[in-house]
């Protein structure tokens, strides 16, 4: 994929045909709904302890916030904002004689950093990529409980680091502003979460636990983006007209 994203950033790059919206600040929103894959490190987890099977999956969230994007020359662009994500997981606890499952839910926040590049394909329409990266932050940690087992998030590091790919087409109205349409790939530098789960068969805390089962959380994943960016006229467009 790493290569994919290197080689169109290329042909932007070489394509004279290339324009970005020069002196241009545009503020819009992001709604991303998220999914995971176990070839992005984010397939279900499967471990077990004294004969206890432990399963933990992640299920699909999203992620939602506004966007900022500053025209920089003809052919690059830069774009930051602020991002509310939210990644759902499912536990499952059995052994010969007992099945039972349950749910949590981590929230985070995201700031990203990326650098675009512009090919122009029709009057109104243009493809762009971008690479970069964002600053993570999670707020808590987790802790969750049934009658038969407790289950404990702590985070990795309050404040992680990962990289972003995006591959997308827009469409640019006269005055209506910019529909954005697209994919995005994010890859954590390292795991968000730490998780420990206990199982309790008296149901009663104060027991020793039977069975523990630990493993790291990744904060990979894979969307599907929908923007909009309000329109807004070039800054030296606005000075000739004072």
């Amino acid at each position: 994929m790493r290569k994919i994203f290197s080689a169109l950033i290329l042909v932007c790059l070489v394509t004279t045909n290339l324009s970005a919206q020069v002196n241009t600040t545009q503020f819009g929103f992001s709604f991303k709904p998220i999914f995971p894959s176990k070839y992005l490190r984010t397939g279900p987890k499967e471990f077990s302890d004294k004969n206890i099977q432990y399963k933990l999956s992640q299920n699909s969230g999203y992620s939602a916030g506004v966007m900022v994007r500053r025209g920089i020359t003809k052919k690059l662009s830069g774009e930051t904002g602020i991002l509310y994500v939210k990644r759902n997981f499912d536990m499952v606890l059995s052994d010969s004689s007992y099945s039972d499952n349950s749910s949590f839910s981590i929230i985070g926040y995201e700031v990203p950093l990326s650098a675009l590049v512009f090919i122009q394909l029709d009057e109104k329409l243009w493809m762009n990529v971008a690479l970069g990266g964002s600053i993570d932050i999670f707020p808590s940690d987790i802790l969750t409980f049934k009658d038969e087992f407790l289950h404990y998030s702590s985070r990795n590091t309050k404040v992680n680091a990962g990289v972003l790919a995006n591959i997308g087409l827009e469409y640019r109205t006269a005055k209506s502003g910019t529909i954005y349409f697209g994919t995005s790939y994010h890859r954590s530098v390292n795991s968000i979460y730490n998780t420990l789960i206990e199982y309790y068969p008296t149901r009663n805390y104060n027991d020793p636990y039977t069975s523990s089962g630990k493993t790291k959380l990744q904060g990979d994943y894979f969307t599907f983006d929908v923007r909009y960016y309000f329109h807004e006229d070039p800054e030296k467009k606005k000075n000739k007209k004072k």
